[in-house]
């Protein structure tokens, strides 16, 4: 029997946002015949998928401007096969593409938000908010027209949201992003330790960050913690590409002793560089966008097992409640104490760790998230 087919439409090919298409596209494959679509701007599908899919790719270097904006979201809408249309964000070339083949073939529309993006235009004063209305009003992928975008969203046909935030702002259903907790398991000790010779980091405790480094991420809050505890035996290892915001962080004389860069590694690789952490910290910062997200490394770190510190923002109090910990946003001194305690308590890590992964297994692994996502997908379908 032929399976129904899914369209997957992300913004930008080569965004590490296009795991979230990756991730469920693969949980779907048993149900569903998945395909997975976006513009590229020039720099081709990202580094961390490209061997995990094949994708649609839509050329389209000059997306960012009027008119050819409007032709290349035609082209985009094109190849777009599947009966359901999940646009991956709210953006100018995911949302209204969707819905015109809504309008136009009678396909149905699921917004799929796992954060909000429109957070930090709506944190801009009025008076920056007009200056940059004007820079950049050409620019249809802008900031500047998330409002816009965003009150297309009731026009979809369901609305997949990733945390309590985005549910309250514009409905839904909660869906979690779905780990692989067969992927994502403790690792083998030998395995381990192999790993760490050959990253000449056999001594001392590692923190380890997979993903990519940018201001909002908190890498600059761990690496304040650490410099507090002034501790030669404590390491930040960040597994992930280079940024020029990672660049200054590792010229930053004060960070220097305490940072430590392995480079790109594929995905499939990661479960065995969150193997070597004594400690996963998330200290997210209380802003609006961080508010409205879950970051999927929780969920990694809880399947390998890892105790766990994450800021007090958005789910992540519910989420580690009983197998975790959470401290106070934007409070170094209290992240510093908490690093502390965990790694002297190593019984009490290794009984938290434990809790998090049967919680993760429990709720928040690929079986639970298949099913609700396949529940919303059904229930678009039966809609006459």
């Amino acid at each position: 029997m032929k399976k129904p087919k899914i369209s997957f439409l992300v913004t930008d090919i080569s965004s590490p946002g296009l795991g979230v298409a990756v991730n469920f596209a693969r949980m779907l494959a048993g149900r569903y015949d998945s395909e997975i679509a976006g513009p590229d701007f020039g720099i081709g599908v990202s580094a961390m998928y490209q061997d995990l899919y094949t994708f649609k790719v839509v050329q389209a270097r000059r997306m960012y401007r009027v008119p050819d904006f409007f032709a290349d979201c035609r082209r985009l809408a094109g190849v777009l096969e599947g009966e359901v249309i999940v646009s991956v964000k709210a953006f100018a070339n995911t949302l209204p593409v969707a819905l015109r083949e809504k309008r136009r073939r009678g396909r149905k529309v699921i917004v799929y938000l796992d954060e909000w993006d429109g957070a930090l235009f709506r944190q801009l004063s009025p008076w920056r908010r007009m200056l940059r209305v004007l820079r950049y009003v050409h620019h249809p992928l802008d900031d500047i027209y998330y409002p816009l975008v965003e009150r297309l969203i009731p026009r979809a046909d369901a609305v997949i949201s990733t945390s309590t935030f985005l549910q309250e702002k514009f409905g839904g259903r909660i869906v979690p992003f779905g780990v692989d907790t067969d992927h994502f398991r403790p690792q083998p000790p030998e395995k381990t330790l192999q790993l760490r010779r050959e990253l000449g980091l056999e001594q001392g405790k590692l923190i380890v960050f997979g993903g990519v480094a940018r201001p909002h991420k908190g890498v600059e809050d761990i690496l304040e913690a650490l410099v507090v505890l002034n501790s030669p035996a404590l390491r930040l290892l960040i597994v992930g590409p280079g940024t020029f915001h990672l660049d200054a962080l590792m010229r930053n004389p004060r960070y220097k002793p305490f940072l430590a860069h392995t480079g790109h590694r594929s995905k499939e690789d990661m479960p065995a560089y969150l193997g070597l952490a004594d400690l996963v910290v998330l200290p997210l910062s209380d802003t609006l966008l961080s508010r409205s997200q879950v970051p999927c490394k929780v969920f990694e770190a809880m399947a390998m097992a890892k105790p766990i510190i994450a800021s007090a923002v958005s789910d992540l109090p519910s989420i580690l409640e009983g197998c975790g910990w959470v401290v106070a946003p934007d409070h170094t001194a209290e992240l510093a104490a908490a690093i502390r305690f965990v790694l002297s308590e190593p019984a009490e890590a290794r009984r938290r760790g434990e809790a998090a992964r049967a919680r993760c297994i429990q709720q928040y692994s690929l079986p639970v998230a298949e099913r609700a996502f396949a529940e919303v997908i059904e229930g678009v379908r039966s809609k006459p």
